[in-house]
C-alpha cells in the first residue's frame, strides 16, 4: 500500500478533477452555505479544483451523518478568482452495506 504523501495523493487528485470536470461532483447544503458567506461563486470553485496540483488527506469522516467509516476528507488549497486565498473539502462517499464507492462530495469550500 502506497502510503498518503506519494502517488496516492496525485491519483486522488486527478480523480477529483476527473469527476468535477465531468459534472460528477454534488456540493453540500453546508458548502453552498459557506461558499454564500464567502461570497465565493462556482468559477472559483473551478479555478480551484482545475488548477490545483496537491491535494492532502485531512481525515476519515466522522460526522454522525457519514454513510460509511470508508468516507474520506480531503483538502485542496488555491485562490479564487479574485485573488483570495481558499480552500475545499472533498469527501469520497461510499455505500454503507457493500462499501462500493459512489461520488465525490464538496463540503466545503470558504476563505482560508
Amino acid at each position: 500500500m502506497t502510503p498518503i504523501g506519494t502517488e496516492l495523493d496525485d491519483f486522488v487528485l486527478r480523480t477529483v478533477q476527473a469527476a468535477y470536470l465531468a459534472g460528477k461532483i454534488c456540493k453540500t447544503r453546508d458548502c453552498m452555505e459557506d461558499m454564500a458567506r464567502a461570497g465565493l461563486f462556482e468559477a472559483d470553485v473551478e479555478n480551484v479544483i482545475t488548477h490545483a496540483d496537491t491535494i492532502e488527506k485531512a481525515m476519515p469522516a466522522t460526522s454522525e451523518r457519514t454513510s460509511s467509516h470508508s468516507n474520506t476528507h480531503y483538502v485542496i488549497r488555491g485562490t479564487s478568482t479574485s485573488g483570495v486565498e481558499v480552500y475545499c473539502k472533498v469527501c469520497s462517499n461510499y455505500h454503507p452495506q457493500t462499501n462500493e464507492f459512489i461520488e465525490w462530495k464538496l463540503t466545503s469550500f470558504t476563505v482560508k
